[in-house]
């Protein structure tokens, strides 16, 4: 049993390599049809014919002589339909990995994305402190200069009140921001996790079909 590929050559099914394949004494002498060479021995590794042996072209580069010659008979429906349910598990589980794995990578994108927002918010708020502590310091300077006018020490007194509730503020604000900062890595961790149980499970799947 062969199938052939757009370009009307045969195509080979998928192998795995068995190093206890002999087979029979006589493929010794199965020669390809367009080529002379020795058949080479593979054991299908797609599909319902999963584990049958089989002899094809051995010509590695260029069209293929369309060899392909079972040495193992079909195998019952019941175990093709069994291999045909397996293949389609397996298959299925690398569409929803690889759609799992797209939907995390854009999460972490995300995840990132406003992470470099809130860090950027966290620097704008440090500029603003320094800002206000050499904005006080000049105040200082300029209320130790001219102590006795009473509206610069009005003036001074407002600065010092507003200093000290945006002092408040930046601090709530550092507080939270660490806060965030903490639960989008604890985020990107667990989507980590995600991806590494869902590669085990996928392993696991092999492991069966293997």
């Amino acid at each position: 049993m062969s199938s052939d590929s757009d370009d009307g050559t045969i195509k080979v099914p998928a192998s795995t390599e068995d190093s206890d394949f002999e087979g029979p004494e006589t493929d010794m002498y199965v020669l390809c049809h367009g080529h002379g060479k020795a058949a080479e021995r593979r054991v299908a590794f797609e599909g319902i014919h999963t584990g049958r042996r089989f002899l094809c072209c051995a010509e590695k580069e260029g069209k293929n002589c369309g060899l392909v010659e079972w040495i193992d008979p079909s195998w019952p429906t019941t175990l093709e339909n069994a291999l045909s349910k397996l293949w389609s598990i397996y298959e299925q589980s690398k569409m929803d990995r690889n759609e799992e794995c797209l939907m995390h990578s854009f999460t972490v994108h995300d995840l990132t994305q406003e992470k470099k927002k809130l860090q950027a918010s966290y620097e704008k708020l440090v500029e603003d402190v320094n800002a206000l502590m050499d904005a006080q310091e000049q105040r200082a300077v300029i209320e130790r200069k001219d102590a006795e006018t009473t509206k610069l020490q009005e003036k001074y007194d407002t600065l010092k009140n507003i200093t000290a509730a945006q002092g408040t503020v930046i601090r709530n604000m550092k507080l939270k921001l660490a806060e965030e900062k903490k639960n989008l890595q604890i985020h990107i961790d667990e989507l980590k996790k995600t991806v590494e149980e869902s590669n085990v499970k996928l392993e696991g799947i092999k492991a069966i079909i293997n």
